[in-house]
């Protein structure tokens, strides 16, 4: 978490996705995005999203080339923080998004 010049709040975090497809030895292979949300979201971001957790985002997605290898990006512009912790962590650790900070995602919504 950041401040630019202007005040604005700046979250920077990863999000590692899964590959739907195998390698030779059988093995998924892992594409990384790296993510930024600005303004009050990411207030939300530094205060409830933490290493492991579940997260839907959405937003601009940014392909650039560093040092010839390929790095992912994504500009947030809304995202949703779904409580998947087992039930042996929620009562230590539940935590929730405000709701006027959350959206509503159905699996009909996502494409893939």
């Amino acid at each position: 978490m950041r401040s630019t010049q202007n005040g604005m709040q700046v979250a920077n975090f990863s999000v590692a996705v899964r590959q739907n497809r195998q390698s030779e030895d059988g093995q998924y292979g892992t594409d990384w995005f790296r993510c930024t949300v600005w303004g009050n979201r990411a207030n939300v971001i530094q205060r409830f999203y933490h290493k492991g957790s579940h997260v839907i985002v959405s937003g601009d997605l940014e392909i650039t080339e560093y040092n010839g290898q390929t790095q992912l990006g994504v500009n947030v512009n809304d995202f949703d923080l779904p409580d998947r912790q087992s039930e042996s962590q929620q009562h230590n650790t539940q935590q929730t998004v405000p709701a006027s900070d959350s959206i509503d995602v159905t699996d009909d919504d996502l494409p893939f």
